[in-house]
């Protein structure tokens, strides 16, 4: 039920807001020197083994390239656990089938990702069946199993309002992952595009990245798009219309119109 997650890209590739960047960076550190805080500075006598992050904000804002980046520059595997084949509908499996996670990712020394964790860790309900009761049990199970794991967990959700409120007092971080600004879209976008498929002169990547708030998922879309464009076209170069009519597209598939 989890499967390997990694990126091509690197560590400096990272476009985000400075305060991200910074909460990132932490995770990173404890990573590389867990080992020498525990053992040789003596912590490890008051201080749980582990990290627990909770990543959140809304979707294509760099929460799973993130969680595969930070595995890439410290050595570690990331796997994201599949969460529609942990979960089963008859009482005990769900949690079976999470301790062999677990297990196995302690044991390989793995960083696990559960993408869309609210659906797993979500609030829990007033009891009104058994099903209810089970439900809060089954809650109560993954709390402990977390709080319990001595590897890094990695949670993501594009609603915080969703995660049950015990689980935030289990984790040593909760990132935000705001829209992109001006700044970092602007950065993305002279980053994103091809040297052998250069954009047309007259184009103005810092008014394009003023007029249009994306995230950077969709901006990539867009990227992909013209870069197809003009690749089956047989042009050059990538035009402004090439980009705005993209753009117009992916803003259309959010529920966002433009005049």
């Amino acid at each position: 039920p989890a499967q390997q997650i990694h990126s091509n890209l690197e560590w400096e590739d990272l476009v985000l807001t400075r305060s991200t960047a910074n909460s990132l960076q932490e995770i990173k550190d404890w990573i590389s020197h867990e080992q020498l805080i525990m053992k040789e500075y003596g912590l490890g006598r008051r201080l749980k083994p582990g990290y627990k992050s909770l990543f959140y904000g809304p979707p294509g804002t760099g929460k799973t390239m993130s969680a595969a980046l930070l595995g890439k520059a410290t050595y570690r595997l990331v796997y994201r656990v599949d969460i529609s084949m942990v979960v089963s509908k008859y009482i005990g499996e769900t949690e079976k089938n999470l301790a062999k996670v677990f297990d196995l990712a302690l044991k390989r020394d793995w960083i696990l990702f559960f993408d869309e964790a609210d659906s797993l860790f979500g609030k829990r309900t007033q009891v009104s069946s058994a099903n209810d009761r089970y439900g809060n049990q089954e809650i109560g199970y993954l709390l402990q199993r977390i709080e319990d794991f001595d590897g890094v967990v990695l949670l993501a959700t594009n609603l915080l309002d969703n995660i049950d409120d015990a689980f935030s007092r289990r984790f040593q971080s909760m990132v935000e992952f705001r829209m992109p600004g001006v700044e970092e879209r602007f950065k993305l976008w002279s980053q994103s595009f091809s040297d052998q498929m250069p954009l047309d002169p007259g184009i103005d990547l810092w008014k394009l990245a003023e007029k249009f708030e994306l995230s950077g998922g969709l901006m990539m879309n867009v990227v992909r798009k013209c870069t197809l464009e003009s690749v089956t076209k047989k042009k050059s170069l990538i035009s402004r219309q090439s980009i705005e009519n993209a753009i117009k597209i992916e803003l259309r598939k959010e529920g966002i119109l433009l005049n």
